[in-house]
């Protein structure tokens, strides 16, 4: 195929995705993504997923970990690191029983941290998703065990946060916004 005609075809397609971005749930949203070149975040209302965000509020790079149970009480978790003022998601499917910022089997444990200096590649990280080899600080636990049918249900939206805190040691804290499937923000 000639440049032009792949050139052609490339905004073809751009132009029907850009149309599309309403019906969503019959795209791939990584697809998305990649098109758009930044995170896109969607969602129907009756999806059969729970949507997990993190948002970075701090000045700092910072590494979270999400920890669930799914289908089978089996645990899962995954780890993140954003750098200021970054947000990332990501689609977790239902069912997903239970959720929070750390560790489901010990929610004593920090799910947070924030890398104290600046550092030109993505730390290492370890089994529990801290950064190692690098200054930083354990952000308090974010102590609270997420139930679905509780706090959530499958199709909404969990944007758990990392930002600046008076009222903390670490000068950090943690919180969630739920955001409910169906229901407009405004």
């Amino acid at each position: 195929m000639s440049i032009r005609g792949r050139l052609t075809l490339g905004v073809v397609c751009g132009v029907v995705m850009a149309a599309c971005i309403s019906c969503t749930e019959f795209v791939n949203s990584e697809l998305l993504t990649a098109l758009a070149g930044q995170a896109v975040r969607t969602l129907p209302s009756e999806a059969p997923g729970l949507l997990v965000s993190v948002e970075n509020r701090t000045e700092h790079l910072a590494s979270v970990a999400i920890s669930y149970r799914g289908s089978g009480q089996d645990v899962k978790s995954y780890t993140l690191t954003l750098e200021a003022q970054q947000h990332s998601a990501q689609l977790l499917v239902c069912p997903v029983t239970e959720i929070t910022l750390g560790n489901v089997t010990n929610l004593a444990q920090s799910g947070a941290w924030v890398v104290l200096q600046d550092v030109q590649t993505v730390p290492l990280l370890d089994q529990a998703g801290a950064p190692v080899g690098v200054p930083f600080i354990d952000v308090e636990p974010f102590g609270v065990l997420l139930r679905e049918s509780v706090n959530y249900e499958c199709g909404d939206e969990l944007q758990f946060l990392v930002e600046p805190s008076g009222a903390t040691r670490s000068g950090f804290g943690t919180e969630v916004l739920i955001r409910r499937s169906g229901v407009q923000s405004q």
